[in-house]
């Protein structure tokens, strides 16, 4: 495992620097854990309206609309790898660990999940994952639960209207590649991982 401050995150996106602590105030103080798996919240307006929030927006998405929301849980599997037309932020409110991997890394549309890698995030730092990096719901460190902020484009992981022609293409950007194993993949979710189930224990 890595830390996000190493030459080998580079590829994957960038550590944010700034006060952070008003986000990671108001997910511990206003957002739920749930007993198991994950909730995941796509927008929450309090929570976009926030300074911290506001900077971000302006930083990363150059005032462009943005929706604040997030993932919080106790994932400790990879399950399924996700990327957007557009960066994705997140700010850790306690430690976590990302799994990502590259765009480059998919072979005839299939990603071998030994290609990924896990980064340690802290509590309270920031990354802003480059547009089409892999990476899925965080997951648990040395086994206490998670809450992360998830900042995107306006209308990510909306339900789709209508169904797409590529297969890969879960909700309103948001393309999808899931391990045969995965809860995704046993709704009809593209199947486009093989190798191990990886877990972070």
């Amino acid at each position: 495992m890595q830390t996000i401050n190493t030459s080998e995150f580079a590829p994957y996106g960038e550590v944010l620097e700034g006060d952070f602590s008003p986000i990671v105030d108001y997910l511990n103080e206003r957002t739920p854990i749930p007993e198991s798996g994950n909730i995941y919240v796509r927008d929450e307006e309090p929570f976009r309206l926030l300074d911290a929030s506001k900077s971000i927006q302006e930083s990363v998405f150059g005032l462009g609309e943005m929706e604040a929301g997030y993932c919080n849980g106790n994932n400790t599997k990879l399950n399924c790898m996700e990327f957007h037309a557009c960066p994705e932020v997140d700010v850790a409110a306690n430690d976590l660990v990302l799994l990502l991997a590259l765009p480059s890394d998919i072979e005839d549309g299939i990603l071998d999940s030994s290609k990924c890698k896990a980064f340690l995030v802290k509590k309270g730092q920031a990354v802003a994952l480059r547009p089409y990096v892999l990476h899925f719901s965080p997951c648990k460190y040395e086994g206490k639960p998670f809450r992360c902020a998830v900042y995107l484009a306006m209308g990510t992981n909306r339900d789709l209207t209508c169904k797409p022609r590529d297969p890969m293409l879960w909700k309103e950007n948001k393309w999808l590649l899931a391990h045969p194993e995965s809860k995704q993949a046993s709704l009809g979710a593209y199947i486009g991982i093989k190798g191990k189930n990886i877990e972070v224990l």
